[in-house]
């Protein structure tokens, strides 16, 4: 069987990446607060939980977290057709966990920022993080040529011993010891839902309600946490160690709450899998376009728009009723589409539930934010993301506009090395060869234009360098 592929989910996927990257190499200091964490804002970034609201920078994250979920259909439904069993579906979930982990671990401790510690960057930083980089290729590529397995194997293991004792000495060269609880916290988390997302989802696969009731019980222990001399407490506390050796570092339960994102995001996953899989039977490849096309397209960002724009200005009762008003219509206008219709007009009603609910829940402990998190936070991030999702399928599938897709698709077959590429390849480089010399950061952080443009470039670099290895076909996997 012909394996499926869906442009517009590794489109969502690069999507969520590039904003990513970009978030985090933009001059935040220097621009408004609706560019950085709604919690986080400029000139100082300090955390501030009394913050309410999101801005674009709090979606990309929840939007990368759906498109994960929306990936399980495709991975392990075309696995489970071709007659794997669950059980080693299971166990690769959670060997996928360890190499995740492992990422996390590494990608921190050989980042040329924490290296310096707050200090000037060094030539040895950029080596050291050049070198990291250039490790991590015979780590998680699958080498080409014609080699056999016990090269490849040994070659996978040298790396894994070379790169472990890199990581070991940058952080033990000052005096100090080496510490498992230094690690890319967006890579752990991302670890833990492909052990436990994928789990879920392997068990509940053919019963769409049994997925769904895991969230009751899931949200009752996170309501009860702060409840003294409960058993959920205890639970939510709960830390597996082995001979007083805590795996902490590893696993908490407080990152099982992005399985309200995941959840969703496999929904979405299989509607579009069953419609992709759909054209493929009927062999009908050229698809249609209209006005009502059109207008859902523009809808769709519209709605994405509105809902950053005026929660971040806590204009509530407005945006409820203006994003009800926009579901509806887009409800109406989708049917009216020639191609795509039914799936479009299922997504968006898993969108719109999503969505509406999640603003119904708004004042819920004081309103809406990333960190910490709220419920109406999980729910109004992932029914945006089906409306993303919906305008990267009218883009990628049904105007084939390669031109503007291209970057995000080719970019999220590849969302590693997209991930890592700007801190551990295209900055060091720079730095190395003195090209940055005469853009210093004083140059960029004179005005916001400049601020926001230090982070286009070196994000454009990045995702370049993801399109380069997706082109010759070097693709990182776990």
């Amino acid at each position: 069987m012909k394996k499926l592929r869906a442009e517009s989910l590794d489109s969502l996927r690069g999507f969520a990446i590039f904003m990513m990257v970009l978030s985090g190499s933009i001059c935040s200091w220097v621009l408004p607060a609706w560019m950085s964490h709604a919690q986080c804002p400029p000139p100082t970034g300090v955390f501030d939980p009394s913050v309410y609201g999101i801005t674009w920078v709090d979606l990309v994250f929840p939007f990368f977290l759906f498109s994960m979920g929306a990936a399980y259909p495709f991975s392990i439904g075309s696995r489970i057709e071709r007659g794997a069993g669950r059980g080693r579906l299971i166990v690769n979930a959670l060997w996928r966990y360890i190499k995740l982990t492992y990422f996390a671990l590494f990608i921190y401790h050989v980042n040329p920022w924490v290296l310096a510690a707050g200090q000037p960057q060094s030539v040895v930083d950029w080596v050291v993080a050049l070198a990291g980089f250039a490790l991590l290729f015979p780590i998680y590529l699958r080498i080409p040529g014609k080699l056999n397995p016990w090269t490849r194997r040994i070659i996978h293991w040298v790396a894994v011993a070379v790169a472990t004792a890199l990581m070991v000495w940058t952080d033990c060269r000052g005096g100090g010891s080496f510490d498992l609880y230094k690690s890319n916290i967006i890579i752990l988390v991302l670890a833990n839902m492909a052990a436990f997302g994928t789990i879920i989802y392997i068990l509940t696969i053919g019963r769409p309600w049994a997925r769904v009731a895991v969230l009751p019980f899931l949200m009752a222990i996170i309501l009860c946490k702060n409840l003294d001399g409960t058993w959920q407490q205890d639970v939510f506390n709960w830390v597996p160690s082995i001979g007083g050796f805590s795996f902490a570092w590893i696993y908490r339960f407080d990152f099982l709450k992005y399985i309200f994102i995941i959840i969703p995001g496999t929904f979405a996953g299989e509607l579009l899998r069953n419609w992709i899989n759909s054209r493929a039977q009927q062999k009908s490849e050229d698809l249609t376009h209209n006005w009502a096309t059109a207008v859902v397209f523009a809808l769709s960002a519209l709605l994405i728009g509105l809902n950053v724009w005026m929660l971040f200005d806590r204009i509530l009762v407005a945006n409820l009723f203006v994003s009800i008003v926009i579901v509806f219509a887009i409800g109406i206008i989708v049917r009216r589409m020639p191609s795509a219709s039914g799936f479009l007009t299922k997504l968006t009603t898993l969108g719109g539930y999503l969505l509406i609910l999640g603003l119904f829940f708004e004042a819920f402990d004081g309103g809406v934010r990333k960190d910490p998190s709220t419920f109406n936070y999980y729910f109004i991030t992932s029914g945006l993301a089906c409306y993303c999702l919906t305008f990267f399928v009218i883009l990628c599938d049904i105007y084939r506009s390669y031109i503007l897709s291209a970057p995000f698709s080719m970019s999220g077959k590849n969302p590693m090395i997209a991930y890592v590429a700007s801190g551990l390849f295209i900055l060091p480089l720079t730095d190395l060869c003195h090209i940055g010399d005469s853009f210093t950061m004083s140059f960029f952080t004179s005005s916001p234009f400049l601020g926001f443009l230090h982070g286009f470039i070196v994000t454009s670099l990045a995702i370049m360098t993801a399109m380069f290895f997706t082109r010759i076909k070097w693709f990182w996997r776990t």
